[in-house]
Order: C-alpha cells, then sequence, then structure tokens
C-alpha cells in the first residue's frame, strides 16, 4: 500500500476504498497515530475559541452530562469566547477528526466532559496542552497528570449507604453502572467500605450492573425479584433509581414501605417521579464553572512550571419521599 494512499485515509479523503480505509484506520489505531500539527499554548487572554468534547453516550436525553455541556457553554459565552462541540462516535477515525480540527483551528484549548479511553486523553494533552477534564479523573493509561474538576463519588455514596442503613435498611441492592467504569468502581468502594463499618457481611448478589439508564435497572430489578433475591433498599445513579421503582411498584411493593431508593446526580426526573426520589446532588453549574476557569486560568501560566490541578466537588444528600421523607426535605 502506497505512502500517499495512507495520507488519502488520514486525511479523511473520499477516493478510498472503504475496505482500505478501515485497514489503515485498524493499523493507525493498533500503534497508536498522532496526528501531526500539535496547537501550541498562546499566550494572553485574546479572544480564541474553546472546544467541548465528549463520548455520543453523554448525549442522552435528561442525563446528567447533558446540563454540564449546557452549563459549560454558558460559562464561556459569558465571558466572550466561541466554542465548538465535538462528539466521538465511539470510533477512532471519529477521534482522528476531531484532532485534525484542534491542530488546525485557532483552538486555545479543550474541556473533555466525562470518560473517553486513556489513549485518546493521553493525544489531546499531547497535542493540545490546555485540556481540563470534567467529571474524568484520569486513570494509569494517562501516564501523566491532568487538569480536572471531579465529583467525591465514594463520599456520595458514604452519604446515601449511611442514611439507608439509619433507616434500618440492611440488605442493599447497588446497581451501578458498567463494571469498571470510574463512577462505577467508585460507588463500589463505598458500598464495601461502608458494609465493612457497620460490621455487616456484603452479598455479592446485590451488586448488579447496568448501562446507567433506567430500562437497564428496570430489567436488573425485575429478574432479582423473579429470582427470589431479597432487599429492602436500592442505591444507583438517579436515572437507575427511577428504572428501579417501576419494577418495585410493578412487583406490588412499596416506596418506601416495603424498598427504600435512593439515586446519585441531582437531576431534574427526581423532583416528578412518584415517590420523589432522594438523591445525592451534585452542583453541576459549579462543576461547569470551576472547570472553564481553570481552562482560561492555563494560559496565564505559560513560562511558568507546568501545573496541575484535580478540583473535587462535595454533593450533598437531598431527602424525598423514596426514603420517607418529605419533600425538599435536606440532609
Amino acid at each position: 500500500m502506497s505512502k500517499m494512499t495512507v495520507s488519502r485515509v488520514l486525511r479523511n479523503e473520499p477516493n478510498v476504498s472503504p475496505t482500505t480505509r478501515d485497514f489503515v484506520l485498524r493499523a493507525a489505531e493498533k500503534v497508536g497515530f498522532l496526528p501531526s500539527g500539535t496547537q501550541q499554548r498562546t499566550g494572553g487572554t485574546s479572544a480564541g475559541e474553546y472546544y467541548i468534547l465528549f463520548e455520543s453516550e453523554y448525549t442522552q436525553k435528561g442525563s446528567f452530562f447533558s446540563g454540564i455541556i449546557l452549563n459549560v457553554q454558558k460559562e464561556l459565552f459569558d465571558r466572550g469566547f466561541g466554542c465548538a462541540v465535538g462528539v466521538i462516535q465511539n470510533e477512532y477515525a471519529d477521534f482522528l477528526k476531531h484532532s485534525r480540527i484542534l491542530s488546525a483551528r485557532h483552538i486555545q484549548g479543550a474541556l473533555v466532559v466525562g470518560g473517553i479511553p486513556a489513549q485518546y486523553a493521553a493525544t489531546l494533552q499531547t497535542n493540545l496542552l490546555n485540556v481540563v477534564f470534567i467529571d474524568y479523573p484520569g486513570d494509569s493509561g494517562l501516564g501523566r497528570p491532568c487538569n480536572a474538576v471531579c465529583v467525591e463519588n465514594v463520599y456520595g455514596g458514604h452519604l446515601a449507604l449511611n442514611h439507608l442503613l439509619k433507616l434500618g435498611r440492611k440488605r442493599i441492592l447497588l446497581i451501578s453502572g458498567r463494571a469498571g467504569h470510574y463512577f462505577s468502581n467508585d460507588l463500589l468502594r463505598a458500598y464495601q467500605e461502608t458494609l465493612a463499618q457497620h460490621n455487616l457481611e456484603l452479598d455479592p448478589r446485590l451488586i448488579i450492573n447496568g448501562n446507567f439508564h433506567s430500562k437497564d435497572s428496570f430489567r436488573a430489578v425485575k429478574a432479582a425479584l423473579e429470582a427470589g433475591l431479597r432487599f429492602d433498599g436500592v442505591f444507583s445513579n438517579d436515572e437507575m433509581a427511577c428504572g428501579a421503582i417501576k419494577a418495585l411498584k410493578l412487583a406490588g411493593l412499596k416506596v418506601p414501605a416495603d424498598v427504600s431508593v435512593v439515586g446519585f446526580d441531582g437531576l431534574p426526573i427526581g423532583e416528578i417521579v412518584s415517590p420523589t426520589l432522594t438523591t445525592v446532588v451534585v452542583d453541576r453549574e459549579k462543576m461547569s464553572r470551576l472547570a472553564v476557569k481553570r481552562l482560561l486560568a492555563l494560559n496565564q501560566e505559560i513560562g511558568d512550571d507546568e501545573k496541575f490541578e484535580k478540583i473535587s466537588i462535595f454533593p450533598k444528600l437531598l431527602v424525598r419521599e423514596s426514603c420517607g421523607g418529605a419533600t425538599g426535605a435536606a440532609a
């Protein structure tokens, strides 16, 4: 295969067969090909454009991340900066397109919302020096520190689980996200630590993975009940908690009389579900504001020793009817 053909594929030119294009992209991903044209930092506070990048799964209507993306746009616009939005469709070819845009245009920095593959995150930090991650703490695959604004999920998990135990719930069903996801890992850690602190035995059957959405938790809770699994509490993110409430009600169980339910995120859906949802509230506006502030500050650090900051947001527990509390009662 000629160098010219490979070049046409990597520039996304149309006159290449699908088979050849797929072969080249697979080879490029395997060797960790990085597009040339590294964007350098520009000094000062001159107006420029910023980039918001996230994977397609985070565009789900009503999801936790949609509010962050909109808040980030507003924060940048309020400060007189333009921003472009890029969606990665879970393919390496898509990420290469975004990398070319970042290299070719006067992009002063990027905000990455939610998790992305470590290889992509490392490439962004190599090709675009001003990068801040939102709700992605990084991992060993990055190979270097990063600037990030994250939620103290373990702390939030302790709040929720201790509240359920205080209500007398002893068998709590944990519905986390995908296995290995950073949020799932944090909730599992909080679950294990809280049970250990209360000298309660961990039943592995009470730990279920989902895909963060209500349909997954609805099916999981329905299957657990049909299998005869006993539990008197449920802890999950807000969307999956709402799916769990639906499954419990269809099975003839009362929330919170029979099963207490707590979510995590503080989404608007928790106010309209019946019963209203007790939840661990994350201040997404504050996350967005701090992330934009950190990104803009990076341009002022030229010439200094490179600095990295990981800013933590501590969530709060909001008690509502799904745990027997009055609507709007705060803890």
